[in-house]
């Protein structure tokens, strides 16, 4: 259905200064994208604003969280005021990634996480982190050469700011990016991307998003994670996980590869040498 461009700005003006969506600054294409696809879907301007409201919590619920970026900035600049040593910066990070749910799960085997990505894809010179949060975090794990072109993309622009400090100080070979990357899939050769539980989200946002994701991006490696449970620990997603990407990369010459490590699924897939 067509609706009117001013009743589509009031919506997108409504988000960009609502008390619960104004500071994460989150893209004008992103709320362009959920409008678009949301109009071809509903019937009538009431069913439209709903759907629209609906789809946008989905998309931005995982950014709703209660991280004091100014705080946790200042808290950087006083770690680089200290006799920094690599035990000293580890300590910093995993306790930074306490404060994320997504983070904080994967630290019981954050080493062994990286150890498995790097052991199957070898040693990449240039990474690209989509939909990253704070996996960037992660880095004093990767043990990457100090040359390593690392470029971190997410839609949380208080965040990209707290990282980017991070890299200046630590890693500045590292840069942070916001862009959403479905509505401007990054085009950069990279030796891999890294994209970590963000794939069934992406689906559930727009049908088909994770295959238009894969075949846009210019890279040798993509490396895609994915629970193996659900939240509760109850039932196994591997099997619906596994279909997504099966669905993903159906006809394409790539190489799949999968594997676990602790509670994350693991999909490799080189799409060329």
């Amino acid at each position: 259905m067509i609706f009117d461009q001013s009743f589509l700005d009031s919506l997108i003006q409504a988000v960009k200064s609502s008390r619960k969506y104004r500071d994460l600054h989150i893209p004008h294409a992103t709320l362009k994208d959920i409008l678009a696809y949301e109009s071809q879907h509903s019937s009538s301007r009431k069913e439209f604003e709903a759907n629209f409201r609906k789809s946008l919590h989905n998309v931005i619920a995982p950014y709703l969280e209660e991280i004091n970026y100014p705080a946790q900035t200042a808290a950087l600049q006083e770690l680089r005021g200290q006799n920094q040593s690599p035990e000293l910066l580890k300590s910093w990070c995993l306790d930074t990634m306490r404060l994320h749910a997504s983070s904080r799960e994967r630290l019981p085997y954050l080493e062994a996480f990286y150890q498995k990505i790097f052991a199957t894809i070898g040693t990449p010179d240039s990474i690209l982190d989509l939909a990253c949060a704070l996996d960037p975090l992660g880095l004093p794990w990767m043990n990457l050469p100090p040359s390593t072109n690392f470029v971190a993309y997410d839609i949380h622009q208080p965040r990209l700011d707290f990282l980017q400090i991070f890299f200046q100080y630590f890693y500045p070979q590292a840069r942070a990016i916001q862009q959403d990357i479905l509505t401007t899939i990054p085009d950069q050769e990279a030796d891999c991307a890294f994209f970590f539980k963000e794939a069934h989200r992406l689906e559930k946002r727009r049908p088909c998003s994770n295959r238009e994701l894969f075949m846009g991006l210019n890279v040798k490696w993509l490396v895609v994670s994915l629970p193996s449970r659900d939240l509760k620990g109850h039932h196994s997603l591997e099997n619906y996980h596994l279909a997504l990407i099966h669905k993903a990369i159906e006809g394409q010459p790539w190489q799949l590869t999968t594997d676990i490590v602790d509670d994350e699924l693991l999909f490799f897939i080189r799409k060329h040498d």
